[in-house]
């Protein structure tokens, strides 16, 4: 072949693989494939190519053929941190976290001052459950490129994780500082303010948010819960509607609009979400534990206990269905069922002050003066408004006047 020609035609490849590049830059991943596939019918082994073409078939939703490159890709330059790195990000969003983390581990073996790689290892530590570890890659990657909107976000989303709004709030800031319009720091924002207990705020940024990107439901679901915590019902009600509009199948804002629906007494729209969320997932235990919630508030005992029994046999472990199933028994009268169920609760586990409050109950209904008074006492060391709360109580009524209960209650009885 003539030299000057083949000069042309490397020259013509070239100009190919520096479009294809552009064109993936420009997020035009379709013709970026086209492209770096034409490319590489005459340059199979070409690793940097094979790279380009496994991030645009990622972008387009081809992971097969993506994982496929990127082995080919590895097998021929195994000591390529970037491939690691990019290999690894396809494996993360895969949900192949331990193989993943190997790939973002040999890549900084590789390249010990990728800062890239650092933060999408502290992702794949967080979704393992080690936060902790995952907050050292975010710093890792914050002293080699202190100025990453990214690796501030991502930390502060671990410390909101682990109960750390200050700090959360301290990296979120950050972020904002760099990128102000961000829908998902602004949201990240609001999750550590609430943290604090700073709602209004917390409402104002999760309203950024939404303003920034609408269609997202998690702005709307965590809006409506600040509100809620806020009292303003209504609006929470309409966060709660938009987020389930947006995602359907938004299992935990359905619950959470439940819980509200029956609070505001709308028994009928509650009833009807109920058999929804019934309907969308068949198995799952809340659905018969609030069918039992609006049956025993509307005073159908037995349909209740039954509504109660489904979501234990869905779920035996869970304490709060038993603790209310406990409740439905002393309101029917089967006592010594009732005590069953709280002893059960108790256990499991001491740190159930209602459970030791319902015993109370449960005992001072059956007129067992002393026991009532034990386990009220139990009751009120964990939370001392149980005492309040039993002087009002009906189910004390047996025992109201006995020394013991009003000693404990602290009133003086009269005469």
């Amino acid at each position: 072949m003539d030299e000057e020609f083949e000069d042309y035609l490397e020259e013509e490849d070239e100009d190919t693989l520096e479009l294809a590049q552009m064109a993936l830059d420009r997020g035009e991943h379709e013709q970026a494939l086209e492209l770096i596939e034409e490319y590489l019918e005459t340059n199979p082994l070409d690793v940097e190519a094979l790279n380009i073409c496994a991030v645009a078939a990622t972008s387009m939703g081809d992971e097969q053929k993506a994982l496929a490159l990127y082995q080919k890709a590895l097998r021929l330059d195994p000591r390529n941190g970037a491939l690691h790195h990019n290999y690894g990000v396809l494996l993360e969003r895969l949900g192949d976290f331990h193989e993943a983390m190997a790939h973002f581990r040999r890549s900084l073996e590789l390249q010990p001052d990728f800062p890239e790689a650092y933060i999408n290892l502290g992702n794949t530590l967080d979704e393992l459950g080690q936060p902790e570890e995952a907050l050292q890659m975010y710093d890792e990657a914050l002293r080699r490129m202190p100025d990453s909107p990214d690796a501030y976000y991502n930390k502060g989303y671990a410390l909101n994780r682990l109960g750390r709004p200050a700090e959360a709030l301290e990296s979120f800031e950050h972020a904002l500082a760099m990128d102000p319009g961000d829908a998902a720091s602004l949201n990240g924002r609001g999750f550590a303010l609430s943290g604090l207990g700073r709602e209004e705020e917390a409402v104002e940024s999760y309203g950024r948010a939404i303003a920034r990107n609408p269609e997202f439901p998690s702005y709307h679901y965590n809006r409506g819960l600040s509100l809620l915590r806020l009292g303003r019902l209504e609006q929470a009600l309409e966060s709660l509607n938009a987020a389930i509009e947006r995602d359907p199948q938004f299992f935990e804002a359905g619950i959470e609009k439940l819980n509200l629906l029956i609070d505001l007494g709308r028994f009928s729209e509650a009833h009807q979400l109920v058999e929804e969320l019934a309907l969308a997932h068949p198995e799952h235990p809340e659905p018969p534990f609030y069918r039992g919630l609006l049956m025993e508030k509307e005073g159908d005992l037995e349909g209740a206990l039954a509504a109660l029994e489904e979501s234990l046999r869905r779920d035996p472990e869970s304490i709060y269905t038993l603790n209310n199933k406990g409740n439905v028994l002393i309101d029917l009268g089967r006592l010594d069922e009732a005590l069953a169920c709280f002893d059960a609760i108790l256990a499991r586990t001491s740190r159930y002050p209602l459970a030791h409050y319902n015993r109370a109950c449960a005992f001072a209904r059956k007129g067992k003066v002393q026991e009532a008074v034990r386990a009220l006492t139990k009751a009120s060391a964990q939370e001392p408004h149980f005492l309040e709360d039993a002087r009002t109580d009906t189910d004390f009524d047996r025992i109201r006047q006995s020394p013991s209960f009003l000693r404990l209650i602290g009133v003086k009885k009269a005469g």
